[in-house]
């Protein structure tokens, strides 16, 4: 595993961009009293609210506590939770400058609720989610594509976030993909508009995102390898990683496939942030010209270590140098 550490200590100073949906994740904590009298539900007292940085943010943590420097590209509000998300940020060092701030917008926010006693772990009763359908307009996504052709040239890599929430336009996906065929290392992780991004150097969706994006919602093994060729076929991309939860990796390059085992998945506490935690090492290793194969590798121990951790968890670099030296 020394050529594996060896890969994480490259990833020190290594600039990347990351430009997608960013979201911000609170957590609301709260110990159950009693059943309320105007209806059957429980009563929680609410003891703290926490706030994480989620969907396209993730990965821009992932990347600084990987010891790398992320260049974020996004848009945020003038509200309070665009505030917080951004501070979350700041208190990290992040230059965002490269997000852009409009009245007219505000962060999409996923508010867990999390229930227990004072004796026990919370579990979360249900989600909350707050955003607008209505995406950016074209001034906007002008200002995005203009921060994009001003820090692409000064990044070893580019992470595409893509929730769907409305900050990656169809223009900002076309300049994304002319910069990918002029040879930028463009990593895509979509959720709902796989087949959109060409010429990228991979993506990293899972089997149910992949599947649906050409037609196949089979998950075998024979199933899945015919999807990553397909889907590579049609992203014109020069590799592609399906992540498969406990059955691990299935990696396409140069016309072959090799599929690895998952590291850690006896464990799994929350699998929340675990993607943004792959394409960012993938990204990374991309970045310091690392073989596919070996991005994925590293990428599938940073993802088995997150998924032990309870939320929208991040990965150090001495932590995932520390499981690579104990992996097999």
């Amino acid at each position: 595993m020394k050529k594996y550490t060896g890969l994480v200590d490259k990833f020190r100073g290594k600039r990347v961009l990351v430009l997608g949906d960013f979201i911000l994740d609170e957590y609301i904590y709260g110990e159950t009293e009693r059943i309320s009298r105007e209806a059957p539900v429980l009563i929680l007292k609410h003891t703290k609210s926490d706030y994480v940085a989620g969907g396209g943010a993730n990965p821009v943590m992932n990347i600084h506590d990987l010891g790398a420097v992320p260049v974020p590209v996004s848009v945020a509000g003038t509200d309070r939770y665009s505030d917080i998300l951004l501070d979350l940020m700041k208190e990290k060092g992040i230059d965002i400058s490269g997000i852009v701030r409009s009245a007219d917008y505000s962060v999409p926010v996923k508010a867990r609720v999390m229930a227990g006693s004072v004796h026990t772990v919370k579990q979360q009763v249900v989600r909350i989610d707050r955003y607008s359908d209505a995406g950016i307009n074209k001034e906007l996504e002008k200002h995005v594509i203009n921060n994009l052709k001003r820090i692409l040239p000064s990044v070893c890599a580019v992470i595409v976030s893509d929730y769907g929430g409305g900050v990656i336009t169809d223009g900002i996906i076309k300049f994304i993909n002319g910069a990918a065929k002029a040879g930028a290392k463009v990593i895509v992780d979509s959720r709902y508009a796989l087949r959109k991004y060409k010429y990228i150097a991979a993506a990293t969706p899972n089997e149910t995102e992949a599947g649906p994006a050409v037609e196949i919602e089979k998950y075998d093994d024979k199933s899945v390898e015919k999807t990553i060729r397909r889907l590579a076929s049609a992203m014109k991309a020069k590799g592609m990683i399906i992540t498969r939860g406990s059955k691990g990796m299935m990696i396409f390059e140069k016309g072959k496939i090799i599929s690895i085992p998952a590291h850690g998945t006896d464990e799994i506490v929350d699998v929340s942030g675990a993607g943004d935690t792959v394409s960012s090492v993938v990204a990374l290793s991309l970045g310091c010209n690392a073989p596919l194969v070996d991005a994925a590798k590293t990428a599938n121990v940073a993802g088995g270590v997150v998924v032990m951790k309870r939320g929208t968890a991040t990965i150090t670099a001495a932590e995932l140098k520390r499981e690579l030296t104990n992996a097999k």
